[in-house]
């Protein structure tokens, strides 16, 4: 039967897990955002605060929750500028049902049995031999070995594992070299990597935000096509998803009930 437990006690068992100290952060909260509970009957578990996945919970009729997230804002609605913070009706909405909210940005990035390529990587049935692409002071990007010869093949695989329509960027040879594909969820946004990629013998980098019209994503693209590797793109949400979904199992092991809130991706990031 699952338990209630002190709200503390489970930031302490969150901090030795992802040990935030060893990283730098983006945003400007990492950790407890909103703190509206001392004691917590349920865990969910979202990628983003968003006003979707705070309809979902207040369906439940759920109180004295956490909400544990990947990023501490919304998804974007203008991907051209940064994301707003959480709407000051969502803030009420919480605090009046007793729920806070605790959000691993970075620390959750750095590949680990709960990262967003980790979980992607196993999603899509492909084994990780390398941690690439290092930001904030870890790493967070994979090269995979997989069982597929062409790019056709494996971004079927990839439409299927994510559930929706994804876009390709043949920027690169048609056929994978060695089966070898490099990942990384949500955005990548040095254009370095493609040089590194293409010395370490891969042609195809899976990540999701691929939408040329944003000036650092339109780097990223001159920079593939200049080295011949193909982009496959997924979106934010799609590619960061199975992280969240894998730490119901974390919380679970804490002997508390734990629930994933999916959301709605933004085919737009494509």
């Amino acid at each position: 039967m699952a338990k209630t437990m002190a709200a503390q006690e489970i930031y302490r068992a969150l901090e030795q897990e992802f040990r935030p100290w060893e990283c730098t952060e983006v945003f400007s909260t990492m950790g407890l955002q909103f703190d509206n509970t001392d004691v917590v009957r349920k865990v969910y578990t979202a990628t983003f605060v968003s006003r979707e996945v705070l309809e979902v919970m207040e369906g439940r009729g759920d109180t004295h929750c956490l909400l544990f997230t990947h990023h501490p804002v919304s998804q974007k609605e203008d991907l051209m500028h940064d994301s707003p913070p959480v709407a000051q009706d969502i803030v009420e909405r919480l605090k009046a049902r007793n729920i806070s909210v605790f959000n691993y940005h970075i620390p959750l990035d750095r590949v680990s049995p709960w990262s967003p390529g980790t979980n992607l990587a196993k999603a899509l049935g492909i084994t990780p031999y390398e941690a690439f692409y290092e930001q904030n002071l870890v790493r967070m990007g994979l090269l995979c070995h997989t069982p597929f010869t062409t790019v056709s093949q494996f971004a079927q695989k990839v439409r299927e594992t994510l559930g929706h329509e994804i876009k390709v960027y043949p920027y690169g040879d048609e056929q994978l070299i060695d089966g070898k594909i490099a990942l990384m969820g949500g955005g990548a946004s040095n254009p370095n990597i493609y040089a590194e990629l293409r010395e370490k013998g891969i042609n195809l980098f899976l990540t999701g935000i691929t939408w040329a019209e944003i000036p650092w994503v339109a780097r990223n693209h001159a920079a593939a096509k200049e080295h011949g590797v193909t982009l496959v793109g997924g979106t934010h949400y799609s590619t960061e998803k199975f992280a969240p979904m894998e730490m119901v199992k974390f919380f679970e092991g804490l002997g508390l009930e734990s629930e994933f809130i999916p959301e709605t991706p933004r085919l737009q990031e494509l």
